[in-house]
């Protein structure tokens, strides 16, 4: 019996192989019967859109590309909020994974919530737990979203984008909606599709675990232990593809090598990086890592990190799960 779920990707040509990876992950940790695997594709030469289907196929995965017009001539970075338009009927739920993922244990808890009708799951961004704060960066985080028009006593439930859990009735009207605000005012704002995407969709939001969208820079909070993530983001630069970085090491690195080994013909696929800039983000990463322990692991950010998990536990409608394995 076809599952009326899909997990699925969106991607260009830049994050074909990353993307590949993170699927390939999904495939391993999420039962057939539960849901379907699909990469959308936007924008890949025939070339690529051979290589990777025929890799795709081998994976079980489905590699759909998907012309332009169909995002209305959008990036693949916002082709989520279109996701109605192209994703099979048969579908009534998306699990929607940015391809600068990891996953690393079962999505099968999570691929059995009944998400209500109008509403999606999201975990809060981490700019929330610093806005609190009295020093400067969290001034200015508060001060940003309210200048985007998220009221104050709502900003603690700003969402990020990278892990969306969509019931299809109702995601039509908020990707409309996000779309018409991104082409608004996309030069007024500092993360055009995150921040339409929660001016139209805030209060059908219903919050997630971090387990299912871990942001890798918070393992310098020293909250993964608690968390036990399934889904690792890799936000900002450098990426795990890039090489062997603080604070993921080789273990996150390795499976783009794996991938490539397994399948030969996407190697050329692999995102490379200078020398000299591998150099820069070595001691970059080095860096953060330092700061990032002083200014989450030791003070009250990381408390409200583990505050937000805790609450997640009396929410209605929601559970807690047992947690999986996170990279150590």
């Amino acid at each position: 019996m076809k599952p009326s779920c899909c997990i699925c990707y969106t991607t260009d040509p830049a994050y074909l192989l990353p993307t590949f990876v993170s699927a390939t992950q999904a495939r391993r940790h999420a039962m057939a019967h539960k849901a379907d695997i699909i990469i959308y594709s936007f924008g890949a030469t025939p070339q690529a859109e051979a290589a990777f289907a025929r890799a795709s196929a081998a994976e079980n995965i489905q590699f759909i590309p998907v012309p332009a017009k169909t995002i209305s001539g959008a990036n693949a970075m916002l082709a989520r909020l279109f996701l109605s338009r192209y994703v099979a009927p048969d579908y009534d739920r998306f699990l929607y994974i940015d391809g600068d993922t990891q996953i690393t244990a079962s999505l099968d808890p999570l691929l059995d919530f009944p998400v209500p009708r109008g509403q999606f799951l999201a975990a809060t961004d981490p700019m929330t737990f610093a806005a609190p704060g009295a020093d400067k960066h969290g001034r200015e985080i508060t001060a940003y979203f309210s200048s985007i028009g998220i009221p104050l006593q709502e900003q603690h439930r700003y969402f990020n984008t990278g892990v969306l859990f969509i019931n299809r009735d109702g995601w039509e009207e908020i990707g409309l909606e996000a779309w018409s605000l991104f082409e608004k005012y996309r030069a007024q704002t500092r993360f055009p599709d995150q921040d339409a995407l929660n001016l139209a969709g805030l209060a059908k939001c219903i919050p997630m675990s971090l387990t299912w969208n871990f942001p890798i820079f918070m393992r310098n909070a020293r909250v993964a232990q608690q968390i036990r993530p399934r889904i690792t983001h890799f936000m900002g630069s450098p990426k795990p593809w890039h090489g062997v970085f603080l604070p993921w090491g080789r273990e996150a690195y390795q499976p783009y090598l794996n991938i490539i080994e397994k399948h030969p013909a996407l190697g050329e696929y692999l995102p490379r990086m200078k020398k000299s800039r591998k150099i820069r983000y070595f001691f970059q990463q080095n860096y953060k890592y330092g700061l990032e322990t002083l200014t989450w692991a030791m003070n009250d950010r990381r408390q409200r990190i583990l505050n937000y998990e805790d609450s997640l536990s009396g929410a209605p409608g929601w559970k807690q799960f047992e947690p999986g394995p996170h990279l150590a």
